[in-house]
């Protein structure tokens, strides 16, 4: 990042550095806007005030894991893999806290945290040494058979595709999904979604993508019509039936064609972040309230972290929404160009997954913000969160220690070309 002192301390691709600590003063000023609805009968200044510290903790978790070597981050691709799996069965198995109608933390030692990050990055981290470990000169050497074993990641025979499988990989992507799916719907699309661009990133045979995607989608077809075909009834049937149910109507009111609704005609009791978000972005306009001066937060729900877009148009209007898009996207950007200059395969995997999940969730968000469906899924480095935040921290160390990585392969390459030419013109002369 430089010569000087900041340059000794900021390591890595600079762009990186910028986005990260833009996304993170966005953070800052936003949530302390958005926090208004939850501090009227509490200290105002205490929710910025433990997310500012959960956001100082961030910048030194981003510095701790940009100085991590690749190796290191390599070799805890599956025990991170495997904490996830155990902190998500933890709290499917009761030790999960119910937060918001939603059990999306596990409780620890009275330290609550959001174990779907956890596993997350798990998934990203072991997806990304499998495939790296499968490269072949044509492609990704996965087949459907051999290798049952999870972590079974050494060929018998380097010449042999049957010594990697799909399934394997498959398998690694389900279990998680299956625990989650019911908890949160949208962090399992996510999910899916980001495997399956690193998958064609990988170069896997495209007639096993043709037949996993094939499979994807018959099976969500069967699942709508199974939900759609659901009792009323069934809500009354525990936490899951009440959440069935839910997606049954959200479902219904995306398939139903409706005239543009009169103002008078909207039912805001039980919408209030569909419509109040609404009415935050069309008063927000091209150029904005101005930080700090939104108006539709006292209305909408959890507006600090899973509606935070939705203020953020308001008070930095449609200039301030499209900038939010442009960081994200040039973060992604840049993955692609640190990952062009990797030469080891799980480098490059594992930039472009982290970049593209970052990049995904931030969409999801957003279209969540501005559409109809609603589901809760933080904006990464802006809404309000503490471990969620820090697992984005975290992303972003990585993201840093690659780039670290992708440097000195370029600073060597530059070393022995120079050393090259200056053999070639002493030999010449």
């Amino acid at each position: 990042m430089g010569k000087g002192i900041t340059g000794r301390l900021f390591k890595g691709d600079r762009a990186i550095w910028y986005i990260f600590f833009i996304l993170s003063i966005v953070s800052i000023i936003e949530v302390f806007s958005a926090s208004s609805r939850d501090t009227y009968d509490t200290n105002y200044w205490a929710s910025i005030t433990k997310h500012t510290i959960f956001v100082i903790a961030g910048v030194f978790m981003v510095w701790f894991m940009h100085n991590m070597k690749l190796e290191w981050i390599k070799g805890m691709s599956k025990f991170m893999y495997i904490c996830g799996i155990i902190l998500l069965l933890y709290g499917v198995l009761g030790g999960g806290a119910s937060i918001n109608q939603s059990g999306r933390w596990v409780n620890i030692a009275g330290i609550q945290f959001q174990h779907f990050e956890v596993v997350k990055l798990g998934v990203v981290m072991l997806l990304s040494l499998i495939l790296a470990k499968a490269q072949g000169e044509n492609g990704t050497r996965l087949s459907w058979s051999s290798a049952w074993g999870m972590f079974y990641l050494r060929p018998k025979n380097e010449n042999r595709p049957g010594d990697y499988t799909l399934l394997t990989s498959l398998i690694i992507v389900i279990i998680p999904c299956a625990f989650i799916i019911t908890e949160n719907l949208s962090t399992v699309v996510i999910i899916l979604l980001v495997v399956f661009l690193m998958m064609l990133i990988g170069r896997v045979n495209w007639k096993h993508m043709l037949l996993v995607l094939s499979t994807g989608i018959a099976a969500m077809i069967l699942g709508v019509g199974l939900l759609l075909s659901l009792p009323e009834d069934i809500k009354h049937h525990g936490t899951l039936g009440s959440k069935l149910i839910t997606w049954k109507h959200r479902l219904q009111d995306i398939s139903e064609s409706k005239a543009p609704e009169r103002p008078e005609d909207v039912k805001i009791s039980g919408e209030e972040q569909r419509v109040y978000s609404k009415i935050a972005i069309a008063e927000g306009g091209v150029f904005g309230r101005g930080p700090g001066n939104s108006v539709r937060r006292d209305y909408i729900p959890h507006a600090n972290n899973d509606f935070i877009y939705a203020i953020i148009l308001e008070e930095l209007g449609l200039i301030g929404g499209i900038a939010t898009i442009i960081l994200y996207l040039t973060l992604l950007y840049r993955c692609g160009m640190i990952a062009k200059e990797c030469d080891d395969p799980y480098a490059c995997f594992l930039i472009l997954g982290i970049g593209i999940l970052i990049t995904v969730q931030a969409l999801i968000h957003m279209s969540i913000s501005v559409g109809d469906f609603i589901t809760g899924q933080p904006l990464p480095l802006i809404s309000q969160g503490g471990t969620s935040f820090l697992i984005n921290c975290m992303y972003i160390g990585i993201i840093l220690s690659v780039s670290r990585y992708a440097g000195r392969i370029a600073r060597k390459g530059q070393t022995e070309e120079i050393i090259e030419n200056t053999e070639t013109n002493t030999n010449n002369t």
